[in-house]
């Protein structure tokens, strides 16, 4: 499998698994990489976005 696959493969699973929630998809985007990246569901739960953060 190559690496390009295996990522879909893993934002599949990550998205299943996740469920539904409330970030925008530019949101998701981010936390959904964030989950990737550290295998860590528990930033559904706590990241939050502001409108003047930096």
């Amino acid at each position: 499998m190559r690496p390009e696959e295996i990522e879909v493969l893993s934002f599949q699973i990550i998205d299943r698994e996740a469920g539904a929630h409330d970030f925008s998809l530019e949101q998701w985007a981010v936390v959904r990489r964030m989950i990737h990246t550290s295998a860590d569901f528990e930033y559904m739960k706590t990241v939050r976005f502001h409108p003047d953060a930096i």
